[in-house]
């Protein structure tokens, strides 16, 4: 009886290597070219955060021009440009929550986790995409104001405090609108807790009025409003006035807000991450 012995064995392919994982550096990038990518290309965005704005600008500046100079001495353009500016990071806290609540719940986000990659950077990149659209768009509206009078007299140090005033503020819009975006259940959600509340601060701001031109009963909630404390801030800084109190109040609010909102979207974050 003969022992057949077994043929040539066919040599294995060895096993496909896994993909390598992305840097959080380069995640973040490539996310926040996508939020970037979006804005320019969602026409309703621009309107909310750039055409609107600008539109109240020219209207308000149109109506009541003359009537802020000649009873309150105040040169119109440069209290209304900065509220203008800080209106645009303001208006932007809806849209991104939006968007950011519609990719949770889309399938963008299970396909990240999906992905070799740090989940971490979807939420850097979305906020670093914000950061640059809120800085673009604030720069775009101080050139357009310029044109209508707009001016900075107290030199390069004092325009740079004006965008890092802006900047801050833009941080606690971003870390809210996130914070809001993982919390709500429903897109309304967002818009009945977002909507209102910015509207109110706005309206009830030393931005489009001087403070004394408000009933004394008022000015305290006035005066403490942090839309009230940055435009304030950034009008001092283009022209003249006190820098102290509205400077620290706003950093104050903006780094307060942007605590509390981290606190929260880290705990939500980490839970969606987990559930998947």
């Amino acid at each position: 009886m003969t022992v057949q012995s077994p043929g040539p064995v066919a040599p294995t392919a060895p096993p496909s290597p896994s993909p390598e994982p992305a840097t959080l550096t380069v995640a973040c990038a490539v996310i926040a070219g996508r939020v970037v990518r979006q804005f320019v290309r969602n026409r309703m965005m621009l309107i909310v955060t750039v055409a609107f704005p600008l539109l109240q600008l020219f209207m308000l500046l149109a109506a009541f021009n003359v009537l802020v100079r000649d009873t309150q001495d105040v040169d119109y353009v440069q209290r209304l440009a900065p509220l203008i500016v800080l209106t645009t990071a303001f208006s932007s806290i809806l849209t991104t929550a939006i968007a950011l609540w519609s990719d949770i719940r889309s399938g963008v986000f299970n396909r990240l986790r999906a992905m070799p990659l740090d989940m971490r950077a979807y939420v850097f990149g979305r906020i670093g995409g914000d950061f640059v659209r809120i800085m673009g768009v604030a720069v775009l509206v101080t050139l357009i104001a310029h044109t209508v009078g707009f001016r900075f007299s107290r030199g390069p140090l004092a325009v740079l405090g004006f965008f890092g005033i802006v900047a801050l503020f833009g941080m606690m819009c971003s870390a809210l609108a996130v914070a809001v975006a993982l919390v709500a259940q429903h897109p309304g959600i967002i818009v009945r807790y977002v909507q209102m509340p910015t509207l109110v601060l706005t309206l009830m701001s030393s931005g489009y009025v001087p403070l004394e031109a408000f009933p004394h009963w008022i000015r305290p909630a006035v005066s403490a409003n942090p839309v009230s404390l940055a435009s304030d801030a950034l009008a001092s800084l283009a022209r003249e006035g006190a820098l102290t109190v509205p400077v620290l109040g706003t950093a104050a609010w903006a780094l307060g807000i942007t605590a509390v909102c981290t606190v929260v979207a880290t705990r939500r974050f980490a839970t969606l991450v987990k559930r998947g």
